[in-house]
């Protein structure tokens, strides 16, 4: 379990990142600082069904190797049961300029007795984005390598704030767009498929009128080669993510949000 902590955990990070054209740069930022999401995570495995823990998402100013940047948090934890079966508290942290060209992201993770350290600085040029990125477990150094894109590509958080800018009234059911990200010292496609729209009820006790969208990822966790995940988000201007399906080997996640602050 402890190989597929990080997908359970921030699936409804892994929404969309397509070419910059597609993004809507006269559009106002759809989030701002202070916003603040906060999630419940639930898992099933056989007929035991029960909630893993929570997670929040935060929005904040900062300055970033001398430049105004946004820095976005993801604090995850696990509680209950599944504590007492897979006991973790993880830190993601992720600078982008204002224009959200990712800058660096940071992980620090405690799962199940182990601690990771991951560090990831991009350098821009005309001609391709490099990533530099780190990893250190318990002390060991696991890999530090350069990847290396000829087209935008970012980290598992940053992606979640630049898909939130795009004009989704733009795309029909059935569309697909490709994607670029990096996980760990890997470089990764998925294809997002948009598939109509659905009201979701939240664990807030309100319904909302989403987006639906289907992740189609090549993980080995997962329990088919691509299989999907199914991520809702509001289809309003604030593009929230409300809730997050996935199927994996070891059984089904549900990431729903709780309360929000925008």
């Amino acid at each position: 379990m402890k190989n597929n902590s990080c997908f359970i955990l921030v699936a409804l990070l892994l929404l969309l990142a397509s070419s910059a054209n597609a993004q809507q740069n006269n559009r106002p930022l759809p989030f701002r600082p202070g916003e603040e999401l906060t999630y419940d995570m639930h898992v099933k495995v056989g007929i035991i069904s029960a909630k893993a823990g929570t997670s929040q998402l935060t929005v904040s100013e900062d300055v970033y190797n001398g430049q105004n940047a946004f820095r976005f948090n993801l604090l995850a934890k696990s509680s209950g049961i599944a504590k007492s079966i897979f006991s973790m508290e993880d830190t993601l942290t992720s600078y982008t300029a204002k224009d959200l060209k990712p800058l660096a992201y940071l992980k620090d993770a405690h799962e199940a007795g182990d601690h990771t350290i991951e560090r990831a600085s991009y350098i821009h040029s005309s001609e391709n984005i490099e990533v530099k990125a780190r990893r250190i477990r318990n002390g060991e150094l696991r890999f530090d390598t350069l990847l290396v894109s000829k087209r935008p590509v970012y980290d598992m958080l940053s992606i979640l704030y630049y898909a939130r800018t795009f004009d989704y009234s733009s795309m029909k059911k059935g569309d697909r767009l490709p994607v670029a990200y990096f996980t760990g010292r890997r470089m990764e496609n998925m294809l997002i498929e948009h598939q109509g729209f659905q009201s979701i009820r939240a664990n807030d006790g309100r319904d909302y009128d989403c987006i639906k969208l289907v992740l189609l990822l090549d993980e080995k966790v997962f329990e088919d080669g691509d299989a999907a995940m199914t991520v809702y988000i509001s289809n309003d201007q604030n593009k929230v993510p409300i809730r997050v399906d996935s199927k994996l080997k070891i059984g089904t996640t549900r990431i729903v949000i709780n309360k929000y602050k925008l």
